[in-house]
């Protein structure tokens, strides 16, 4: 087996390539890895490929298997992945981006092993996904809340409560701290609801009830 340096640079720019669509899109979102990061991380494993694959043609008493160095770049971007998710509280973060790393490093190693249109085709599904707008179509019933309750005493527990006995699950419900003032907070509900219509009134009604609670209505 052989490979001509203009086709090692081929694949490796292509790697770059690919690696940077990705990429760009978790830089836009501020994810902890980046545009270099996934560059790195699909460059790296097109090397690693290319590597496997050419360079011990020539030493016959070994006994060769391209999927070797490669099964190793799939358990080992597992270290990488892992330092990009976070822990926030209740809430954890990064794994979109640790699963980009991940499905990146597939697409490096495609592309070193020459299979260009998968790796084109895997890169602009996985643009699409990671891109907001598919996530906003496919979640057509997203409503936002915003809820004005005593400061220090958020009623977070006992509001989730309300809105999972109406069939919202846990992992569709995001919320953040919009601002303290004059001895009440305000906090804003993103729920995600794609399967199934929801009584946004009746839900708004069960959380008036709750005890703290000075306002609660549908943005």
């Amino acid at each position: 087996m052989h490979i001509t340096d203009y086709e090692m640079a081929i694949r490796l720019l292509l790697a770059c390539i690919f690696g940077g669509v990705v990429g760009y899109e978790r830089e836009k979102h501020d994810s902890p890895a980046g545009f270099r990061t996934h560059i790195l991380v699909s460059l790296g494993s097109a090397l690693i490929m290319v590597l496997s694959m050419y360079a011990f043609s020539n030493f016959t008493t070994v006994n060769k298997d391209p999927a070797r160095l490669g099964a190793q770049v799939v358990s080992g971007i597992g270290f990488l992945g892992a330092g990009t998710i976070l822990r926030d509280g209740a809430s954890v973060k990064g794994l979109t981006t640790a699963a980009s790393l991940w499905v990146v490093s597939a697409i490096g190693l495609a592309t070193g092993a020459g299979f260009y249109f998968s790796a084109f085709l895997v890169t602009g599904l996985v643009f699409i996904v990671l891109e907001h707008s598919f996530e906003t179509y496919l979640f057509r019933n997203r409503q936002i809340l915003k809820i004005s309750t005593t400061n220090g005493t958020y009623k977070v527990t006992e509001i989730n409560q309300i809105l999972e006995s109406h069939g919202i699950v846990s992992r569709n419900i995001s919320m953040t701290l919009l601002k303290e003032e004059n001895n009440r907070t305000i906090i804003e509900y993103k729920l995600k609801t794609p399967f199934h219509q929801i009584d946004v009134e009746k839900i708004l009604d069960d959380i008036k009830k709750v005890n703290g609670i000075y306002s609660a209505e549908k943005e």
